[in-house]
């Protein structure tokens, strides 16, 4: 169960860069040093990062406050990015202890100057923050829907609903199978997929089977995968196969999103979606990434993604807004 955000503890603490993956075209895992948010971080929280600037340094003015400077001039902080926590390891018997994993594609300058950082760069990394996912109950079935890098929020939710034993389906899309944001690996002679039109030659996630989550991958270019939009597939996936107690989570693009709730909502079945928008500051100072809601006497309120999210009942949200 997640933490509300006034009882949760929040870290701000020097992370080492451990090692950096390319995952797929445009996709990068990097891990990072930071024992404390790995102990505390739940699925469906994120940090945020203090990106180093080009040509800009970190030093401590003499009043006590941190400021990047540039040619020896004080400027404020930049504002820190915000990325899902897609792994969390704690100290106690884990393979990589005191890490965290974060998924990050390529959208822009701050995204690939996290991603051609060195191994043995030290950043500031603020976290866990928001609300996460709520766990199903006992013998329930998760169905994981993403679009894009939203497989970021549930990558560490899969992880959780195996270690629980619930059976768990990951439905992951993109634009083409080479933007899939995750290692791909050449499909067995029976894959774990209950998909039929597959192509004759396809690729799967192995890393996911190997824990017991059956696999189904979509691109929009079709390829060596199913050839359509991730929803489609879910869809398919509720119309042939509904288990009798369903639990959905999705992330990924607001299109995207609002099929998901569409379908659990004809289905009756409980659905939490994790929303994606731009933060000033992940501590709801800022309001800069508020959602509209549906309040419990029918009225129209707000919810600060960065505090109150990111992760939200998708029956509570108003999916008619308009969203960038």
């Amino acid at each position: 169960m997640s933490a509300s955000p006034s009882s949760a503890r929040i870290f701000d603490e020097p992370a080492l860069l451990l090692s950096r993956k390319q995952v797929s075209a445009d996709t990068f895992e990097l891990a990072f040093h930071s024992p404390r948010i790995a102990a505390a971080a739940r699925a469906g929280q994120f940090v945020n990062v203090l990106l180093p600037s080009q040509g800009f340094g970190y030093e401590v003015h003499e009043s006590g406050v941190p400021w990047v400077t540039a040619l020896g001039a004080p400027r404020p902080l930049l504002l820190r990015r915000p990325f899902s926590v897609y792994r969390a390891y704690g100290s106690n018997g884990s393979p990589s202890p005191d890490t965290i994993d974060l998924l990050v594609k390529l959208v822009g300058a701050g995204t690939r100057r996290l991603c051609e950082l060195e191994p043995g760069t030290e950043l500031k990394i603020l976290g866990p923050l928001g609300n996460g996912f709520r766990l199903p109950p006992a013998g329930a079935t998760a169905l994981l829907v993403a679009g894009g890098c939203g497989w970021a929020s549930l990558g560490m939710l899969a992880r959780e609903l195996r270690r629980l034993g619930h059976a768990t389906y990951a439905f992951i899309g993109a634009q083409t199978a080479e933007t899939l944001p995750i290692e791909t690996s050449e499909a067995t002679a029976a894959p774990h997929s209950f998909v039929e039109d597959l192509p004759e030659s396809c690729v799967t996630s192995q890393e996911l089977e190997s824990l017991g989550v059956v696999v189904a991958l979509a691109a929009e270019e079709g390829g060596r995968v199913y050839g359509g939009l991730v929803s489609d597939l879910l869809e398919k996936f509720l119309r042939s196969r509904r288990p009798s107690s369903v639990h959905l989570y999705a992330c990924g693009p607001w299109a995207m999103l609002v099929r998901v709730a569409e379908l659990a909502r004809g289905g009756q079945a409980p659905c939490q979606v994790s929303l994606e928008e731009r933060m000033g500051c992940g501590v709801g100072v800022c309001n800069s990434c508020v959602a509209e809601v549906f309040l419990a006497d029918g009225s129209v309120g707000h919810k600060r993604l960065c505090v109150e999210g990111p992760v939200l009942d998708a029956a509570e949200v108003n999916w008619e807004q308009e969203r960038g």
